[in-house]
């Protein structure tokens, strides 16, 4: 061992250095604190053994308080002999020792065998902490790449969905998107069929991660609305479009834990008359004039997991100022936090039942107002999707446009 010997009051037997010498270590003796201090800060040592002054307490802020502090700082012992009264509790170091002036030789070599043994442990642990500091620097990095991708994938994802809703005569359509992270597995889409007909759907892909994301892009590749042929085109009823897309998601052999639920439905402008169908998902409501919900049941099970499936098409015949509400399980889960409430999983029914009365828009701005008064709102359990198509009564002056609520996630993204 490298020892640091300080014995300016010459406390300690004179031969103290050569029997440490013949031990097999090697001393180097300073004469005073100072000249101790910077050898110290040259290089470095494996231990040291100091006499205390004989002074009071008033010099642990003085040369030998400067040099205990500068070894233990640098994680080596000291191990402090003699001093006045109360000396030992003068510092409390991890790496400070402290030993009568006249220990024996044995005891000496025993606390240095002890230090030897200790220190090669010592030494290790700093390199394994140097080394998982280096890696913890290697995954910020990491992580901030991955952030900024997630980042870049939620913002191309919001880009796919309509950014605002064109109203097509007296159907007029209001949406709320709130992804749960950056990236959704919620996934809608409002669009013409043709001159007479539109279509609007949301799906829900389980999860709400990277990977159940990019199944909402196939989705959206995937579904189906119409078959262009030679003599024109025929449309298909929302069950035949589900029975699709079920086929398409099966051929891709997808993991059994990845499956899919939506609902789909298709608007007659002219008639009004409103066919939908259902895969596992939580039923629409349909909102009367004067603002009763009643959910639209059709039978369907989950997409994606076996083939040729049936889903049930119904159809029903709305009325100026009725409304239809198409909305993921996220809905339900948003409200669902307090467990003072003992119908906590249909609360949103009541925050619904409340709101129906208004428009379209105003309707998905006020469940919004609602849903960021939960307390879950600034960690939500899942991905929050809400469309809402109203028939209009006749000179409504409602505008060409409604907006699209995008949620905080979405927005920043």
């Amino acid at each position: 061992m490298h020892l640091l010997l300080v014995d300016p009051k010459q406390r300690l037997s004179q031969d103290v250095e050569s029997k440490l010498c013949a031990r097999g270590h090697h001393v180097e003796v300073s004469p005073d604190y100072e000249s101790a201090l910077n050898s110290a800060k040259d290089q470095s040592f494996d231990a040291m053994l100091v006499s205390a002054p004989d002074e009071s307490a008033d010099s642990a802020r003085g040369p030998f308080g400067d040099l205990v502090r500068h070894f233990d700082l640098s994680a080596t012992t000291t191990i402090i002999m003699g001093g006045y009264a109360g000396c030992a509790n003068l510092f409390e170091g991890h790496c400070v020792d402290y030993a009568a002036p006249d220990i024996s030789l044995d005891e000496l070599q025993g606390r240095l065998a002890t230090i030897e043994l200790y220190q090669h442990k010592v030494q290790s642990m700093e390199t394994d902490l140097a080394n998982m500091h280096r890696l913890f620097k290697q995954l910020n990095v990491q992580f901030a790449q991955v952030d900024q991708e997630m980042r870049l994938a939620g913002r191309l994802q919001s880009a796919f969905l309509p950014q605002h809703v064109e109203n097509v005569g007296r159907a007029h359509f209001a949406a709320m998107y709130r992804p749960a992270t950056f990236v959704s597995g919620d996934i809608y889409d409002i669009y013409r069929v043709d001159e007479d007909h539109i279509a609007f759907y949301v799906a829900d892909a389980v999860g709400h991660g990277m990977a159940a994301s990019l199944l909402t892009m196939f989705i959206k590749n995937a579904v189906t609305s119409k078959n262009v042929h030679d003599q024109g085109y025929t449309i298909y009823s929302p069950g035949q479009t589900l029975g699709m897309l079920n086929s398409k998601l099966v051929e891709q052999h997808l993991p059994n834990s990845q499956f899919v639920t939506a609902g789909f439905l298709l608007l007659n402008i002219r008639t009004l008359e409103l066919q939908y169908a259902r895969a596992g998902h939580p039923y629409p409501f349909h909102c009367s004039a004067d603002g009763r919900l009643t959910e639209l049941k059709s039978g369907g099970g989950l997409l994606g997991i076996f083939d040729e499936q049936d889903f049930d098409t119904q159809s029903v015949t709305l009325r100026p100022g009725e409304k239809v509400i198409l909305y993921s399980d996220g809905v339900e889960l948003g409200f669902a936090e307090s467990k003072e409430r003992e119908d906590e999983y249909c609360h949103y029914r009541s925050v619904l039942n409340d709101i129906a009365h208004l428009s379209a828009d105003e309707l998905v701005h006020s469940f919004a107002e609602a849903l960021d008064a939960e307390s879950g709102s600034l960690n939500p359990r899942d991905d929050v999707t809400l469309v809402v198509l109203e028939i209009a009564n006749e000179g409504s002056g409602n505008s060409d446009k409604s907006a699209v609520v995008f949620g905080d996630n979405a927005a920043s993204a």
